[in-house]
């Protein structure tokens, strides 16, 4: 699965999708990771004001990686 990422709310939108495609709870997540249940919501609802270091520490919980690279179709100035 490759699933480019311009904006934070695609960021949260798609890590709420994929914790729920995995069958995993708000809470089941946040042990994963070690964050609260409250964390998760807030990172997936609002990850614009989540530290780097959460999210990678969530994207860690589930097993995703970060991948850099130049756009292939350049929408104009940044959209966040």
């Amino acid at each position: 699965m490759e699933s480019p990422i311009v904006t934070f709310n695609q960021l949260g939108h798609l890590l709420q999708e994929i914790r729920s495609q995995r069958g995993l709870t708000q809470r089941q997540l946040g042990q994963r990771a070690g964050f609260a249940q409250s964390a998760i919501s807030a990172l997936e609802s609002n990850p614009g004001s989540a530290k780097l270091e959460r999210i990678f520490q969530l994207l860690a919980a589930l097993d995703l990686e970060l991948v850099l690279r130049e756009r292939k179709n350049h929408v104009g100035e940044h959209e966040w």
